[in-house]
């Protein structure tokens, strides 16, 4: 705690002017420096000005010890996804606001109501925030600036710029081991990146680290959200009697708790196991109980409804899919978002020619191919436009997709910039 920047809140408060409070103790030279910390008093002089103000140092540091509980709890409570009892936490804090920024906590204070932001999705205040915390962090420690990279890159991470996230908790991780104590969803996040990212084995790889911590900390929810994280990941890799038999536990425990949300994904996963196996009746079967548990029009939603499609597309019943799509299409409030696109493009795979299909891929496709498609997709429907081109012997245009099919597939995997843009290689949009 700094006892200076204390004095200064309480001179503050009590609508005392520094004159008022140093006469027969100080100058008012001296307790300027005390107050902005840039000087040390000694003992009595301290003692003196607290008694003036009539503060004791023994309990305004009882106070600090206390607002830095409340804080750690409230990170915890985070991380444990309590979005009540964090509520109630953040309504707290908010009343400690004007003296915790007179103590050594104020950045850390504002961190830890970003990744509050982030718990509730409020993406707004969350960049708001970070804009006004910014120009402050040459200020930060090494344990604020492990927060600020974690943070930016869970918030990349939920609006889908993936390696944007990963340039963050790249630059985080030589300090996440150190952290784990304080911070144990490091791991977690870095597996989800990786699967998004289709790295497979490292996905893998940092789900058991996460697990590891996660089973330290008896943070039980979390782990559930790892293992589904590692069914997927198997899946994916053909490790289909692993995935399984993940999965059908969490169905389970997710029974058990009466968790709706963790119960819809896991259906929604194990339709996905299915149409791996090419097994098209239970695959479907799943997806539709998947939807029964799901918010209607929510972002999960259509992300089941892209999936029945696409499985119903692949085992010939374009009707239903296009049926399916149409209704889904026609409540969309967002026609722009990369949501109703790559929905817009199955509708269009499953209804109509493969001209209006590859229109539509090169005219509103390719932006959310670079940023917000999945690897497997997003690969098949740039194939799409080359061979479409090839089929009409225009081989320039088809070597020109093939280019930003390979492109889009390298950086993917090395991760060495963000997915190609195609307004940096010169390249024209075809029409």
């Amino acid at each position: 705690m700094s006892i200076g920047k204390v004095i200064y809140y309480h001179r503050r408060k009590q609508n005392k002017t520094q004159e008022q409070l140093c006469q027969g103790i100080c100058s008012v030279t001296h307790l300027s420096k005390i107050e902005n910390n840039v000087k040390e008093a000694n003992q009595k002089t301290l003692q003196m000005l607290c008694d003036r103000l009539q503060i004791s140092i023994e309990e305004e540091n009882k106070k600090s010890e206390l607002v830095r509980y409340k804080l750690d709890l409230f990170y915890e409570t985070i991380e444990r996804l309590h979005q009540e009892k964090a509520a109630i936490l953040y309504k707290e804090l908010q009343e400690y606001k004007e003296y915790v920024y007179c103590t050594d906590m104020i950045y850390l204070y504002e961190l830890y109501m970003l990744r509050y932001y982030l718990l509730l999705h409020d993406f707004f205040t969350f960049e708001d925030s970070s804009r006004g915390i910014h120009k402050y962090i040459s200020k930060f420690s090494p344990y604020e600036t492990y927060v600020w990279d974690l943070l930016q890159a869970i918030y990349y991470g939920k609006k889908e710029q993936f390696s944007q996230a990963l340039l963050f908790l790249s630059r985080a991780e030589n300090k996440a081991e150190e952290y784990r104590a304080k911070i144990s969803e490091y791991y977690y996040f870095r597996s989800a990146l990786h699967g998004h990212l289709s790295h497979y084995s490292l996905s893998i790889h940092y789900a058991y680290k996460a697990l590891h911590v996660f089973h330290q900390t008896n943070n039980l929810l979390r782990m559930v959200h790892v293992k589904m994280i590692l069914a997927i990941n198997f899946i994916h890799i053909g490790e289909f009697d692993k995935g399984k038999e993940i999965l059908v536990h969490i169905l389970n425990d997710a029974e058990m708790l009466q968790d709706t949300e963790t119960k819809a994904l896991s259906f929604h996963n194990l339709g996905f196991l299915y149409y791996k196996q090419g097994n098209i009746e239970e695959s479907l079967d799943y997806y539709s109980q998947a939807l029964q548990h799901k918010e209607k029009n929510s972002a999960s939603y259509y992300i089941t409804i892209s999936y029945l499609a696409e499985a119903l597309i692949s085992f010939s019943q374009n009707e239903k899919a296009a049926e399916l799509l149409s209704e889904i299409l026609d409540s969309f409030q967002d026609q722009k978002s990369p949501r109703c696109i790559e929905l817009k493009i199955l509708y269009l795979e499953a209804a109509s020619t493969k001209k209006m299909l590859v229109q539509y891929i090169i005219k509103h496709g390719l932006p959310i191919i670079e940023h917000h498609m999945n690897i497997d997709r997003g690969m098949k429907y740039l194939q799409m436009v080359a061979a479409y081109y090839e089929e009409k012997q225009d081989f320039a245009s088809a070597n020109h997709y093939l280019h930003i099919c390979n492109q889009h597939l390298k950086n993917l995997l090395t991760n060495i910039r963000s997915p190609v843009d195609l307004r940096k290689t010169g390249v024209r949009e075809k029409q």
